[in-house]
């Protein structure tokens, strides 16, 4: 018996290659890779604090109640680090990278595309899209609530077009729906419905609503929402319950305490978060909307609505972050695979395409040289100097991949070659290049998160932080709780240093190394002290039974 040969493999398979090797290329990413403090940390803490306190439904942050999000991404964080006993990076990166290949699935059925290689194509469009491609392996619940809106709305299609079970799909609408609810909150619910709607309106069909949208949709989601109400009222008290319904999301709605923007905040932000493609998906929105002629489809009119209703209505609300466009991000990419489909390649998806990737290889080419010829040049060497992890010579090889990737694109797109294989060659080098430089990702860490930092710290030193965004995470890595003095040095002072006795034990302070000389009390007390530096942070130890007592006595006097 012959064995298969590749092409066979790849021919049947070719979705099960691709995400083999998008995960072979991320893997020391999500295996290397540091938490970060403004989330990933966050969620690790809070799920730390519902596993000690025994809470499900209701959870905590620094012993405050934390109403924010939905249960499910949490539980998902808690069920790793009971597990495991501890948290895991490669774990928890799961739970974005299989969404991410489950929306690459469901779409690429949804588009029904015969060559191989415009599956693949597409497959590396979508993957490789700027914030797509950065949440398929950062700690957060976007890519799963769109998975489940993307289950949601194929759902909505199977049934509207008869091709699926039709008492199944009814009975997983809402529950697709509900789970994205559950996942990130309210955009989770309100974007399919709205898809839907709009949709059927434009087809001219609003009396079918109630077919898809009716009592069933509507008491399964209500069912399974009391449920989750009752929990937290169990769990957390009326109070809880009404910062989660009101506070945190007609709050955020109406008048948002952050993440405040204006309204037309997402139509420049779409326009950078897919990068490179970003001139192709918003040209075919484009060519969709205003010449859409006789031969344009339902699905294509399906995604334009989708991707044009949620940009209204994410517009209409207060708080608003370039990372919430994430759920139209698979929608935009097929839009354009049906605009292309209907029309063809055309000369300005040639240039749409080669613009983005000619700029790209501009950039990887000046980067290369600027850290070839860094010592060349002073105030470069300079600003190079501090982060050690761009001396790695495998940064520079990444730079080579890419640059030859790109060059490689624009060569099939201007010679008029198959374009698929231009956007593999995009994708791909992006992919290989993100592998290549990975291993400076442990000095990059310092950058990235506190774990090196924390490692600098002994075990028996209280901690203290000045100057530093959101420190308080720190206590994943410490097991122990930090004490922020935001800016306030004198504040530090008088607790610290002058109530602090011998028998209270060692200190250590950290703050950020730029801001040091922007405080004279904290640069006197760095310079008095023993310190040490990991990436952009300073650390102090301060320990009043290593000084004599006269010593002990000027450090309280000194004038900080």
């Amino acid at each position: 018996m012959s064995r298969p040969s590749f092409d066979n493999i790849l021919t049947r398979n070719p979705l099960a290659v691709t995400f083999l090797f998008i995960t072979l290329c991320l893997l020391p990413v999500m295996m290397m890779r540091d938490f970060s403090p403004d989330n990933e940390l966050r969620y690790l803490q809070i799920a730390d604090e519902a596993i000690e306190n025994g809470n499900v439904f209701a959870f905590t942050l620094d012993g405050e109640a934390y109403a924010d999000k939905p249960p499910l991404y949490l539980w998902i964080v808690m069920l790793c680090k009971l597990i495991l006993g501890k948290h895991s990076m490669f774990l928890l990166s799961l739970f974005s990278l299989i969404p991410a290949f489950v929306i690459i699935s469901v779409m690429d059925r949804w588009s029904a595309l015969e060559k191989v290689t415009d599956r693949i194509a597409v497959a590396f469009m979508m993957m490789t899209s700027g914030f797509f491609l950065g949440l398929s392996f950062f700690l957060r619940m976007d890519m799963l609530m769109t998975m489940f809106i993307v289950l949601a709305l194929r759902s909505f299609w199977l049934m509207y077009t008869g091709a699926g079970n039709l008492r199944k799909q009814s009975f997983l609408l809402p529950v697709w729906i509900f789970l994205a609810l559950f996942t990130k909150g309210p955009v989770g619910l309100l974007m399919p419905v709205l898809a839907i709607v709009c949709f059927l309106l434009a087809k001219r069909q609003g009396k079918e609503i109630g077919k898809y949208l009716g009592w069933k949709t509507c008491g399964i989601i209500a069912g399974l929402c009391a449920l989750w109400f009752a929990g937290v009222y169990l769990d957390g008290g009326k109070d809880y319950l009404e910062n989660l319904l009101v506070h945190q999301t007609v709050g955020r709605a109406v008048n948002s305490f952050y993440h405040k923007a204006p309204f037309w905040y997402y139509f420049v932000a779409i326009w950078y978060i897919a990068v490179p493609y970003t001139f192709l998906v918003i040209g075919a929105l484009v060519v969709s909307l205003f010449q859409a002629g006789d031969g344009r489809q339902d699905s294509e009119l399906f995604f334009a609505v989708t991707v044009v209703s949620t940009l209204v209505m994410l517009s209409v609300f207060s708080s608003k972050l370039a990372i919430y466009l994430i759920p139209v991000m698979p929608f935009m990419t097929l839009l354009f695979v049906e605009v292309l489909r209907r029309t063809g390649w055309k000369k300005w998806m040639t240039w749409a395409l080669a613009a983005p990737v000619g700029l790209i290889a501009v950039l990887a080419l000046a980067v290369f040289l600027a850290l070839c010829f860094r010592n060349s040049i002073p105030s470069l060497s300079r600003f190079i100097e501090p982060y050690s992890f761009l001396n790695s010579w495998t940064l520079k090889l990444a730079l080579l991949l890419l640059l030859s990737g790109m060059v490689f694109s624009l060569c099939y797109l201007l010679s008029k070659r198959n374009p698929s294989i231009s956007l593999m060659f995009v994708g791909a080098s992006m992919l290989l290049a993100g592998y290549t430089a990975s291993s400076a990702i442990p000095k990059a860490n310092d950058w990235i998160g506190y774990g090196n930092l924390c490692e600098t710290i002994p075990a028996d030193a209280e901690v203290a932080t000045l100057r530093v965004r959101r420190p308080l995470p720190m206590k994943v890595y410490l097991g122990r709780d930090v004490s922020d003095y935001q800016k306030d040095f004198n504040a530090f002072k008088e607790t610290e240093i002058d109530g602090r006795e011998v028998s209270d034990g060692p200190l250590v302070l950290v703050t950020r190394t730029g801001k040091i000389d922007s405080d004279e009390g904290l640069a006197a007390f760095v310079e008095n002290n023993n310190h040490w530096f990991v990436g952009p942070y300073c650390a102090v130890s301060y320990n009043p039974e290593n000084i004599n007592p006269q010593q002990l006595n000027e450090l309280k006097n000194y004038e900080y």
